[in-house]
């Protein structure tokens, strides 16, 4: 079967959406970091749909900063590929070719650098997940012990890390060409907190280039939101079947998509809001709604599907005293500590929350994102936990995630039997202290006294002892037995 490139178009069946753009006249305007799956199908398509308007200038040099594979992917096909978008049997595809790059950055340093600091590159956006940030989940200070934080500052000009290129940049880039940073990970605040974290990043090494940069750098708060599940083979034979040659960089996800940006930028942009993207003067209220209701009940559903060994999204929701506890989770607890855009339905928001969730079409698997939980757990739960105990409120279902997850950690074992794979470099730290606790309330005591992340104010005792019964629960009846009580109390 043939490989999807520049030779191949022609064997592309009708119902795929064609470019639209000639890709030899398309200028590298934007360099994105992390060049992942939901990249691939959420900012890239915003872009395109600003290259099929006839402005060629903002082609994308997309940079991985560790996977080699998905480069030479994209290379192998002279960088195109195809975003399928579905819900159940319902689906459409495009072809995408705003890619006019696609580079590893271990191996090919100095083309990323070049590029960050070439003038015709007006905007970095970044899609690379919240720990690589070298933010420090509790303080949300700069976090000098994260390998790239700690190899950056002593080999500022062989960077590894995110704070690393950009602070390398500033020192190439002259300040006469602005730039602005658009931060598209799941953080509260994504853009204030890249700013400033690269401010202490970068006094640290230099004062002086900060300073020169302080009028001409922006970093405005954005929220994203669209289901890209990691591609699998399953996913991938889809692709081909549907497309009748090989395409290894294929995208399958969920039709919604939404972007948020806060109009400040630091010099020209893409015209972003073609595709549908809202530019507002403050992004917060958008922001936490989705942090909250969409992240935090990915998370819950994450672990509840890892402990009882269910591998989609779309599984635990087609079962019924599952999904009733999801929608619970999401409609009591933690809307009620969540600010609502004004004039926003916010039932309706979490009806269409829970209506994807179900998409069966998506393999979104929990494993995946059970990932990093001492980064996602730190600002998906816990801001919301204590704005819970300020108005002296009780958050059961978001108190029965918590135990269910240190639960996790401490016996990360699923209801099969099978050993769970814990992928989260925060997580072994946080485990040494749960492994000699002989109670659930131990084990509590012992997660709180774990700044990191869940810092240094203190957890009210009564809320403890609610957290540790929860724990008591799911380790002497169960994952199942222990919900049932939940919703009976």
């Amino acid at each position: 079967m043939p490989v999807l490139n520049t030779q191949h178009l022609s064997s592309l069946p009708p119902t795929v959406a064609p470019l639209g753009y000639d890709r030899n006249a398309l200028q590298t305007g934007i360099v994105h970091l992390g060049l992942g799956a939901f990249h691939r199908a959420h900012q890239a398509l915003y872009t395109q749909s600003v290259l099929q308007a006839g402005d060629a200038r903002w082609g994308i040099a997309g940079v991985s900063l560790r996977s080699e594979q998905v480069p030479q992917t994209l290379n192998d096909q002279d960088r195109l590929y195809t975003v399928f978008e579905r819900h159940g049997a319902q689906g459409q595809a495009q072809l995408v070719g705003a890619l006019t790059h696609a580079w590893h950055a271990p191996s090919q340093r100095a083309q990323v650098l070049a590029a960050l600091a070439n003038p015709a590159v007006k905007v970095v956006t970044l899609t690379v997940t919240e720990k690589a940030y070298g933010l420090h989940p509790a303080t949300g200070a700069l976090d000098e012990a994260h390998p790239q934080v700690r190899h950056d500052l002593t080999h500022a000009h062989e960077p590894q890390g995110v704070l690393g290129y950009l602070s390398e940049a500033l020192r190439l880039r002259d300040p006469a060409a602005p730039l602005t940073l658009v931060c598209c990970d799941n953080m509260a605040n994504n853009g204030d907190v890249l700013h400033r974290l690269l401010g202490d990043f970068t006094q640290r090494l230099d004062p002086q280039r900060w300073a020169r940069w302080s009028d001409h750098l922006q970093c405005p708060n954005t929220m994203v939101d669209r289901i890209v599940p990691a591609a699998t083979e399953s996913s991938l034979a889809w692709a081909q079947s549907q497309l009748g040659v090989r395409d290894a960089a294929a995208v399958v996800c969920e039709p919604f998509t939404q972007w948020v940006i806060e109009d400040r930028f630091a010099a020209e942009r893409p015209e972003w809001e073609r595709a549908g993207a809202l530019l507002v003067p403050a992004v917060g209220p958008f922001q936490a709604m989705k942090l909250r209701l969409l992240n935090g009940s990915h998370s819950a559903i994450a672990y509840l599907g890892q402990l009882l060994g269910v591998d989609t999204v779309a599984q635990v929701m087609a079962s019924p005293p599952l999904a009733a506890f999801v929608r619970e989770l999401m409609t009591q607890d933690l809307l009620s500590v969540t600010a609502v855009p004004a004039g926003y339905d916010a039932q309706r928001y979490c009806d269409d929350l829970l209506h994807r969730f179900e998409n069966e079409s998506l393999a979104h698997r929990t494993e995946q994102i059970a990932m990093d939980g001492t980064q996602k757990v730190a600002v998906r739960w816990l801001p919301a936990l204590r704005d819970a105990l300020a108005r002296q409120q009780a958050l059961p279902r978001l108190e029965w995630a918590l135990a269910a997850w240190l639960h996790y950690l401490k016996h990360p074992v699923n209801a099969q039997g099978q050993a769970l794979a814990v992928q989260d470099p925060g997580a072994a730290a946080l485990q040494a202290l749960l492994a000699d606790a002989q109670t659930p309330a131990e084990a509590l005591a012992a997660a709180l006294s774990h700044a990191p992340v869940f810092g240094s104010a203190p957890w009210p005792t009564e809320w403890q002892q609610r957290v540790a019964a929860h724990g008591e629960r799911l380790k002497t009846q169960g994952v199942l037995a222990s919900l049932a009580a939940l919703g009976a109390s």
